[in-house]
């Protein structure tokens, strides 16, 4: 006779305790939490407990369209900070919001930050479109500027100055903010490890200000900031910089002797910009450079080069460049070929012609001990280089390709001769792994993809995320057939 199963039968995830739910429903936006409560009545209260109170504004402004809400946004924020169990500590105050009530807003970081918040996350957006245009002299506007329109300083909300007395707080992050700090000393975040500032309008002085105050900073962000002309971290804590788009900045002085990770998004920088006590300690670079260098000197782009030079430890390089992807890489094929332990590099970009792609090859052969190579194609400027110019998440200034007829070739696609002689030492002995983003199957594209599949002996796998919907079996058999290792993986999403 068989045993009888003694295993309960049961909702083993109600099994778990209250605190372990909790942490469970941290994870996911306030307004899914609370609707968990109606699974059973063992959940009915649980997040109440949650200590992350999470919740985005759907509504858009500026383009005439106000989506309706069943429960007015503000009301949500308010009943999810107020109607918690009260032992229950908020941890965290993430909220992106549309033109709120300016006093509520107040309150809502207040009661965070008296429950001994150690985040807030807040990013505030308005009815006109303003605050939703980049701050970038390169982007394709009429009136393109690295600065606030004079008529809208100080339209901002301003900062709520209990934020600046918090002795529990470790991440701020904000978004279009006038930066009003309090009168006297620097403000003293003793707690503070990461700052995040986006479009954030500031008296002369208050930014430095700010970050004087910061001496356990860990990870600084600066995008779109035009008052970060000379700033000095002086924080001996700092392993990770990210500017974007702060073009008025002349001077960056980073006293750390700790910086792992730099990011830096802007024009060609003047070659004082960055001054680093230790080069060596940074391990991984970004670099994407937004104006067009193609009638730029090899002095001028050489500014960048430098940099990247000079921080001969790098395991990790990310390259964007305009308008080609590896437009002027003859000014970094000397650099790469110093940096001896890079291991990943990301080139993005497009690839206009034979010699974009050859360009780029190029770059491949000054990276002997190459492990990973990433490949972000984006299309060609838009023909209407005046039209609408957002914000978004992805940093990229270039429109959306749309599905066309001008993709891959098939069997057609063809190396030419001079490329296909080119010796590429990594892709023989060392590249393991190669991710193409944005993929098309455009002429140049696959010539590229070609080339590197038919030389990468020892490549693991190839994974290739299409710009356009569609022919993803019928590329993915393309890529395979120009395998030169039979047992690569070739994945297409």
């Amino acid at each position: 006779m068989a045993a009888t199963s003694s295993r309960p039968h049961g909702d083993r995830l109600s099994a778990l305790p209250d605190a372990t739910l909790a942490r469970v429903l941290s994870h996911l936006p306030t307004g899914e939490a609370v609707r968990s409560s109606v699974l059973s009545r063992r959940w009915r209260s649980v997040h109440t407990t949650v200590p992350v109170v999470s919740l985005a504004d759907s509504k858009r402004g500026g383009m005439g369209r106000i989506y309706s809400q069943p429960v007015c946004f503000e009301h949500q924020v308010t009943s999810a900070l107020i109607c918690r169990d009260p032992a229950a500590p908020i941890r965290a105050l993430r909220v992106d919001v549309l033109h709120p009530t300016w006093p509520l807003l107040d309150q809502w970081i207040v009661i965070a930050l008296k429950s001994g918040a150690e985040e807030v996350d807040v990013a505030v957006r308005y009815h006109n479109s303003y605050s939703r245009h980049r701050l970038c002299p390169s982007a394709p506007l009429e009136d393109a500027s690295a600065d606030f329109d004079y008529q809208r300083i100080g339209r901002f909300v301003t900062t709520p100055r209990h934020i600046f007395r918090s002795v529990a707080l470790r991440r701020l992050r904000l978004a279009n903010w006038t930066l009003d700090l309090p009168s006297g000393d620097a403000p003293a975040f003793v707690s503070l490890e990461t700052l995040a500032l986006k479009k954030i309008m500031a008296p002369r002085g208050a930014l430095q200000r700010l970050l004087s105050g910061c001496q356990r900073l860990t990870d600084l962000t600066l995008e779109q900031c035009p008052t970060a002309t000379e700033i000095t971290v002086a924080s001996a804590h700092l392993q990770s910089l990210t500017m974007v788009c702060c073009h008025k900045a002349t001077r960056v002085v980073l006293d750390t002797l700790c910086l792992r990770r730099l990011r830096y998004r802007g024009s060609l920088p003047p070659d004082t910009l960055f001054s680093i006590a230790n080069h060596a300690s940074i391990a991984a670079v970004t670099v994407d450079i937004c104006e067009d260098i193609g009638g730029k000197t090899p002095s001028e782009v050489g500014t960048i080069a430098k940099l990247i030079s000079q921080c001969t430890n790098l395991t990790f390089l990310h390259l964007s460049l305009r308008p080609e992807m590896a437009s002027c890489g003859y000014v970094f094929t000397d650099v790469l070929r110093g940096l001896t332990r890079l291991r990943q590099l990301e080139l993005k970009g497009c690839l206009l012609d034979d010699y974009s792609v050859a360009s780029a090859v190029a770059l491949l052969q000054s990276t002997n001990n190459l492990e990973a190579l990433s490949l972000f194609h984006v299309p060609p400027d838009p023909p209407n280089k005046m039209a609408y110019y957002y914000d978004s998440d992805s940093d990229s200034d270039r429109y959306p390709p749309k599905d066309d007829k001008d993709s891959g070739d098939g069997g057609n696609i063809f190396v030419p001769k001079s490329l296909w002689r080119t010796n590429v030492m990594c892709l023989k002995y060392k590249v393991k792994r190669i991710r193409l983003v944005g993929y098309r199957g455009h002429r140049f594209e696959g010539i590229l993809a070609k080339f590197l599949l038919s030389k990468a002996q020892v490549l693991d796998e190839i994974s290739v995320s299409m710009a356009t919907t569609g022919r993803k079996d019928e590329m993915a058999k393309e890529l395979a057939s120009w395998r030169c290792n039979g047992r690569t993986r070739v994945t297409c999403a």
